[in-house]
């Protein structure tokens, strides 16, 4: 969410799948087995990753079976295979699960849908893409594992909540935990690179006024490989101010214009 400058009302979990896959330069693709025999797999070796899913599943369920699959690279299971099947239940499977659970709402954004925002069962699952199954799966183990609540009583809270209506209980769960919930928010550091690129697509123009990182020359570097993507520096009075903008909208005559504008405004 930091890195690619998305609210917690825009929140899906499709950017942070998408930037990991083009990290690790990642296969996606579909497959096929008759009754849904297979429903994922990964393969980790030297001639690189992939991820497959079921093409005859439901998008959520699709989702599911993505951030499940990426679950296994990022916890670093071991192994170079991995096959999700439906009555799959090892402890790397479970831990998958929990992954992936946790991709598609984060507990900020379980709070946020859910206390802020008073949205109900069936809402949040279709805006965050989640199949049912996935996000009963998700509360009922938040309730279990922060709340220290039994079984029996996760179950009863999140039937509740999905069947009738009623977060009275979810919510005064959730409330508890909102300091904890906030400062792990907090505490989680942006991606430098992502972000600065996430900034320029968002305002076609950054500087280093308000993204200092931009002064640092690795950071600089890394971002000149994108192709719409250009850096450049201006310098007066003693002072360095450096730019990026995207080429696709403004033109190098247009960037710095807005960066001898910025820069004087400064000085000021």
């Amino acid at each position: 969410m930091k890195s690619n400058l998305i609210s917690a009302n825009e929140y899906t979990f499709q950017p942070y799948f998408n930037s990991i896959v083009k990290k690790y330069n990642i296969k996606v693709f579909e497959h096929h087995f008759e009754n849904n025999i297979i429903l994922g797999t990964t393969t980790n070796n030297k001639r690189g990753i992939s991820i497959s899913y079921e093409k005859d599943s439901f998008p959520a369920q699709q989702n599911f079976t993505k951030c499940h699959e990426l679950g296994h690279l990022i916890l670093k299971h071991r192994g170079e295979n991995f096959t999700l099947l439906p009555e799959s239940d090892t402890q790397q499977e479970q831990e998958a699960n929990l992954f992936s659970a946790f991709i598609l709402i984060p507990d900020i954004i379980l709070y946020h849908k859910i206390v802020n925002q008073g949205k109900n069962f069936s809402t949040v699952k279709n805006e965050l893409q989640m199949s049912e199954i996935a996000l009963k799966y998700r509360l009922i183990n938040f309730l279990q594992i922060e709340s220290k609540l039994s079984k029996a009583v996760a179950e009863k809270y999140e039937y509740e909540y999905q069947i009738d209506n009623n977060a009275k209980n979810l919510i005064t769960i959730l409330k508890k935990h909102e300091e904890t919930i906030l400062e792990q928010y907090k505490q989680i550091q942006a991606d430098t690179y992502l972000k600065a690129k996430a900034t320029i697509a968002k305002y076609n123009f950054i500087t280093s006024v308000k993204f200092p990182e931009l002064s640092d020359k690795e950071l600089r570097d890394k971002l000149s490989q994108e192709n719409n993507v250009k850096i450049w520096s201006y310098y007066n009075r003693g002072k360095t101010l450096w730019y990026a903008w995207n080429t696709d909208k403004l033109s190098d005559i247009e960037a710095q214009r807005e960066a001898k504008l910025i820069h004087t405004l400064k000085l000021l």
